[in-house]
């Protein structure tokens, strides 16, 4: 049965008032699915037509994608380092904006890793950490994963926030592991934000279910006042981003609970029923097999 997209992801206002000032950004979060990974785990994707496995077929829906949505900033996970930079180039022709980008590629032989592709002419970056999820020296921190750490500046209106972007384990029994590497980057954070002022959003492919001990750690209340406290923003009830053995949610964006930094709308992801009516991803229409995350932040 041809594969059927659901077009229909609406943008949803969060707050009763939009923001009519130049204080607000859309982010947008994406695991894009490297290359070299699908070709490596060729197996999972054994029922997709291989035509629409092909990097350039995917490449040209990824970036109709990112088009639409037309984001100020892109946090993406599994981006393969030699696709990025003509990912990057096309989009900024399409948008005819200053698109600049940082990369960080997981430890060791693996290709791909976490980027950030953001407008420099709307948005000044302050600086920018990159960070190891690595540690040879601690049993449960011995996988590749990697995170990112940058601060921006909304040019126009002097607005500070920080954004994180990373990509935990993937390994169903092994909780344990993303909660170290989450505790690691929990520590860099607070190490990096300087003044606990300043407003953060965190987000990426966590591998984690939303009720998983991940997912708690990190949306708890905090011991200290120097830790941030996030809470999970909502993209929709009977949701998922992704297919592990079933339709379900792994990919997060969560913002430190601030008052000068308010959720404005969010791109709901597509309900279960609708991601099992359009089948196995990627498919003619989407180039990836997780669906993107969206938000448009407003400072008061």
């Amino acid at each position: 049965m041809e594969p059927r997209y659901d077009f229909n992801r609406k943008w949803k206002r969060t707050l009763k008032e939009p923001c009519r000032t130049q204080a607000c950004f859309k982010l947008l979060c994406y695991n894009v699915l490297a290359q070299d990974l699908l070709t490596e785990h060729i197996f999972l994707y054994e029922k997709i037509d291989q035509q629409f496995l092909r990097w350039h077929k995917r490449l040209m829906n990824l970036q109709q994608e990112l088009m639409k949505l037309d984001a100020d900033i892109m946090c993406l996970q599994e981006m393969q380092y030699d696709h990025l930079p003509i990912l990057v180039q096309q989009l900024s022709v399409y948008s005819k904006k200053r698109l600049e980008y940082l990369f960080k590629k997981k430890t060791g032989y693996r290709t791909d890793g976490c980027a950030i592709i953001y407008d420099s002419s709307k948005l000044q970056l302050l600086k920018q950490q990159s960070v190891e999820l690595y540690d040879q020296k601690l049993p449960l921190l011995d996988r590749a994963n990697v995170a990112q750490l940058a601060k921006f500046k909304l040019k126009h209106a002097g607005k500070e926030f920080i954004v994180a972007n990373t990509h935990l384990l993937f390994n169903p029994r092994r909780d344990d592991v993303r909660c170290a590497q989450l505790a690691r980057l929990l520590k860099e954070l607070c190490e990096f934000r300087e003044d606990t002022a300043t407003p953060i959003v965190i987000m990426g492919d966590f591998n984690s279910m939303p009720n998983s001990t991940p997912i708690e750690l990190i949306t708890k209340e905090p011991t200290d006042d120097t830790t941030p406290h996030f809470e999970a923003i909502d993209f929709g009830k009977f949701t998922a981003s992704t297919y592990q053995n079933d339709w379900v949610t792994v990919d997060y964006m969560m913002r430190s609970k601030c008052p000068q930094l308010q959720v404005q709308s969010v791109y709901q992801l597509p309900t279960i029923n609708s991601c099992a009516n359009v089948g196995p991803i990627p498919n003619r229409f989407l180039g990836s097999d997780h669906y993107v995350l969206g938000a448009v932040f407003a400072f008061a």
